[in-house]
């Protein structure tokens, strides 16, 4: 009897995994850390679905040195925010935006600055996820559309979440219940587009 591929998502990010995992239940979802996999993978792409790309390549080509990669099915993200007076930033560099190190805190300071003087707030989320199998590459795109509040507000989530009110709501998403956010976000409309795939 054939035995049932293993599910591997290309990440260590506990918020991204507990997603992923309650989303795509009942398979069994293992992280980079729970197969082995150590190494930094380097992001040199200018658009989501390159880097979405390249992070499941890496995974691939790693297991395919071990002769396991007929054994699991990788799937890996890239999320970026997307501010239409900002001409589409941060975009690609949503994680980064603030510069080194990294802080989400120094991101949505630069977000509220950058748009002090904007009437158009509309923005975006956008997660792209790539899937192989088998050697066979394909793609999937979640979007949740919304605006950038003007302070921000509330303490669930992470990112930029105390400042993007979703359409249809009047809170921001760290202030939305988890289960509500889970159920419009970017990543949950992605996600359910791979479930559907798999």
């Amino acid at each position: 009897m054939k035995q049932p591929k293993l599910y591997v998502f290309a990440s260590n990010n506990a918020h991204k995994l507990e997603e992923v995992r309650r989303i795509l239940s009942p398979r069994e979802i293992h992280s980079l850390h729970e197969i082995g996999f150590e190494a930094e993978i380097d992001e040199t792409g200018t658009t989501l679905e390159e880097n979405s790309s390249i992070k499941a390549r890496a995974i691939y080509e790693w297991l395919k040195q071990k002769g396991k990669e007929q054994e699991y099915i990788i799937f890996a993200d890239d999320t970026g925010l997307e501010i239409e007076a900002l001409h589409g930033q941060p975009g690609v560099y949503t994680a980064r935006w603030a510069g080194e190190p990294a802080c989400d805190a120094n991101n949505r300071k630069k977000a509220l600055a950058q748009l002090a003087n904007q009437t158009n707030r509309n923005a975006r989320f956008r997660t792209v996820i790539t899937l192989i199998e088998n050697g066979k590459e394909q793609q999937v795109v979640g979007e949740v559309k919304g605006i950038i509040a003007t302070q921000e507000s509330g303490d669930k989530g992470f990112g930029y979440d105390s400042l993007f009110i979703p359409n249809g709501y009047d809170k921001t998403f760290a202030e939305l219940p988890a289960e509500v956010k889970n159920s419009i976000s970017h990543r949950a409309n992605a996600l359910a587009k791979l479930a559907q795939i798999l």
